[in-house]
């Protein structure tokens, strides 16, 4: 939950059963919350003025204004914001909106890296654009954090919203976008599917390329360090998955960029069906192909919770699995693997799990006043679900 502020006020009561807060005008704040009590934190130091200062010579040069900042939320792994900036140039005023993306304090404090580095992000997103891909259009990236209080980079805003799967009003557009004649936002997704696996890893500043052989172990093996640093109750099911990923390995014949969580949710999508932006860039690295694939048809991105949406056939609610499997094979010339894809499958719902233990792990040691990480429990029990039902068959 967020909320920015142009004023001192008063919080909505039902929001903060009637504490009032004071805020400084023009600044984002994180709801955060732990037991009774009840606080706005400031998104490190991003506001109009630090973003102005920062701006002012640099984007233009002369004085840059900062209005309309909002927080954008959808995102969880950085501090994100939009804002639109005007400066005088020949005489004329001109105005853009931009995006600024920066470490968390929490990342920046953190003593377990789930996220890759934000210069790497900004550099995947760059490589993208050069491939052609639907992304922000990219400016810099600025390391200094002497100004924003951390690293961060600067991107155009684009316009959409980013689909809800959990949200039955999404998916019932999803579906439809799936029935309609000319399937365009499904033939989209796998365009885009096949676009980031076009990028070599090698051309991404920050991507450490791997000998394919090497894949399958190094994600085991870095998801399971993960998971065993922030496990807070033994699991006998992850105990399970991990013996059926180390039993099941496939062989990768080749690498490429893999974003990392390539799903719908990371698209953001405008009012004709058309995909605007791929976003969220912070797990992108060098990889299996087919990990993505996987990733994208877990049954926890169509919407499932607790039980199983109204059409679980259709990955993130939007394209039938053995449609899309076909489709990027027709694209690429890649051959889809069931088995293969099957274990990148089991491979990310562990380690969608094991984000949520870390979420909730965090929060019990205090380490984060972020409330939405208790939130994290109630993905779990479909998680699990799902995670059996894949590994079932295969236990002696």
């Amino acid at each position: 939950m967020s909320a920015y502020f142009t004023e001192n006020a008063s919080v909505d009561t039902e929001l903060n059963r009637g504490y009032t807060v004071t805020v400084k005008p023009g600044t984002a704040y994180k709801f955060l919350s732990r037991s009774d009590e009840m606080s706005y934190k400031p998104m490190t130091e991003i506001n109009t003025e630090t973003i102005s200062s920062y701006l002012s010579g640099r984007l233009a040069e002369g004085d840059v204004t900062v209005t309309d900042l909002v927080e954008h939320v959808e995102g969880w792994s950085r501090d994100t914001v939009s804002f639109t900036a005007s400066w005088m140039e020949n005489g004329e005023q001109v105005e853009d909106r931009l995006v600024i993306r920066a470490e968390s304090a929490e990342q920046s404090n953190a003593d377990l890296q789930l996220y890759g580095e934000i210069e790497t992000e900004f550099h995947a997103m760059e490589a993208a654009q050069s491939a052609s891909l639907p992304v922000p259009e990219t400016h810099w990236y600025e390391s200094d954090t002497s100004h924003l209080d951390a690293r961060f980079f600067l991107v155009e805003h684009i316009p959409g919203e980013a689909p809800i799967t959990w949200s039955p009003k999404w998916r019932s557009r999803l579906y439809d976008a799936w029935d309609a004649d000319g399937r365009s936002l499904p033939h989209q997704f796998v365009d885009t599917a096949a676009g980031v696996h076009s990028i070599d890893p090698a051309n991404v500043e920050g991507v450490t390329d791997v000998h394919p052989d090497e894949i399958p172990v190094r994600e085991i093996e870095r998801w399971e360090s993960l998971y065993r640093e922030t496990v807070l109750i033994e699991e006998p099911l992850m105990e399970e998955a991990l013996e059926w990923l180390k039993d099941n390995k496939p062989t990768v014949d080749e690498t490429t960029l893999v974003h990392g969580d390539f799903r719908i949710g990371n698209m953001l999508i405008d009012d004709g069906d058309e995909i605007m932006g791929v976003l969220d860039w912070e797990f992108a690295r060098a990889g299996d192909p087919l990990f993505d694939i996987g990733y994208a048809s877990m049954d926890y991105y169509a919407g499932k919770l607790l039980t199983e949406t109204e059409r679980p056939e259709l990955a993130c609610s939007l394209v039938d699995r053995d449609w899309f499997y076909k489709e990027y094979e027709r694209r690429t010339g890649r051959s889809i693997s069931s088995e293969r894809v099957k274990f990148w499958r089991v491979l990310s719902i562990f380690l969608v799990i094991t984000m949520c233990v870390g979420g909730m792990h965090r929060y019990h040691e205090g380490r984060s006043d972020d409330v939405r990480n208790v939130w994290f429990q109630y993905m779990l029990p479909g998680l699990r679900e799902s995670l059996l039902r894949h590994i079932r068959k295969d236990r002696i």
